[in-house]
């Protein structure tokens, strides 16, 4: 009898996690070995996260994974695998990776910019109530 899991994230060596916590957050980081049941090493390819062990509930693990990684590999050899692989192309495409990308955009607005917003709002709604009416 075959069971079928319902989780499609496992904590392994080549998974990619996004930090949801401290000063890395919201950075992407690769998983190099796990080392205990809380803890993992992480690296990242562009240095934004130094090598170091993190806890799993700082981490929120994504559906990408490196193939070509090893345990502890080097800088180099994770730089060749995200590029192999077309990271940040998948990150950007996905659902959660143009939410993150959305929410800094509007973060970055000006006040006309604001304003902006606020006018197309209001008109778009104003012809989603005309077309009910």
């Amino acid at each position: 009898m075959a069971s079928s899991s319902s989780f499609t994230r496992f904590v392994e060596v080549g998974r990619v996690a996004a930090i949801n916590y401290g000063k890395e957050e919201g950075k992407l980081c690769i998983i190099l070995d796990v080392v205990n049941g809380t803890r993992v090493l992480v690296d990242s390819v562009d240095g934004s996260v130094p090598r170091q062990t993190m806890c799993l509930k700082r981490l929120a693990l994504t559906d990408i994974k490196l193939n070509k990684v090893g345990r502890n590999a080097r800088a180099k050899t994770l730089k060749a695998a995200w590029t192999a692989d077309d990271v940040d192309a998948k990150w950007s495409a996905s659902a959660w990776g143009k939410r993150i990308a959305k929410r800094a955009a509007k973060a970055q607005l000006g006040d006309f910019g604001r304003f902006q917003a606020r006018v197309a709002k209001k008109n778009l709604n104003a012809k989603i109530q005309a077309k009910l009416a």
